[in-house]
């Protein structure tokens, strides 16, 4: 029985990347309905050339304007919300959250955003942000926090992703989660095999690129393609070449 799903799926994969292929010939371009959407490419701390430009509001921006998804990092100072990947002190230039979701609730900024959360105890501030620039809760996730935290956001109806990496072999609140965050920390994970399983049992996944690592990222992004892994409208990616992803895999 096993053996019988496991040929149904690769059947099925290899029906999607053909048809995929028939559409592109057809139409004469890669703008077809075949790919990721702009909105599903994470870009990693915003779009920037500079590192010293990450999180910053001018990389956060450039990327919603370009219709991508955001991923960013979420922690508190003294009482308020900042995008921060570490503590936040007076000479880092932190901008507070508040103004992150006013600048996503802009015209045609409909990219996804990924709320990393550096600390626990937050949900009540960033639910209040959310909600005063009117920010859908369905156009985002959060992850990272501890899973006694992770169960508080549940709780409130927030959408949470729990994780699969080569040290989490099981992932946590899989049956309440909205997604799987599927990272890879040594490069001897395999990320588009645990994609597809979770893809195929109805979770939505977020892939790390392997960049965010300081690996290469060509291998692994040809084998999402080989794998037609890109094809899955629940599939996101992210990614510090959000430009480059777009013209690899995307739709649009």
């Amino acid at each position: 029985m096993f053996g019988r799903r496991r040929f149904a799926r690769g059947v099925w994969r290899t029906v999607r990347l053909r048809a995929a292929r028939v559409a592109r010939v057809i139409v004469g371009s890669d703008d077809t309905e075949f790919g990721v959407k702009r909105g599903n490419i994470l870009a990693h701390r915003g779009l920037w050339t500079d590192p010293a430009a990450k999180n910053s509001r001018d990389a956060l921006v450039a990327a919603l304007d370009l219709g991508f998804g955001v991923e960013t990092d979420f922690r508190d100072s003294e009482g308020l919300l900042w995008i921060s990947h570490d503590p936040v002190t007076a000479e880092d230039g932190a901008i507070r959250a508040a103004h992150f979701f006013e600048d996503c609730a802009g015209a045609n900024r409909e990219g996804r955003l990924a709320l990393n959360i550096k600390a626990d105890g937050l949900q009540q501030m960033i639910c209040d942000a959310m909600e005063a620039a009117r920010i859908p809760m369905e156009s985002l996730f959060a992850f990272d926090m501890s899973i006694p935290d992770a169960l508080g956001y549940i709780r409130r109806g927030f959408p949470v992703y729990s994780r699969a990496s080569e040290y989490e072999s099981d992932q946590p609140f899989a049956d309440v989660a909205h997604g799987v965050w599927v990272d890879n920390f040594t490069g001897g994970f395999s990320q588009v095999q645990k994609a597809i399983e979770l893809l195929e049992a109805g979770h939505r996944v977020a892939v790390v690129s392997p960049e965010l690592h300081g690996r290469p990222h060509g291998a692994l992004w040809q084998e999402i393609l080989r794998n037609g892994l890109h094809l899955y409208p629940e599939f996101e990616l992210c990614t510090d070449f959000p430009i480059e992803a777009s013209r690899t895999f995307g739709a649009d």
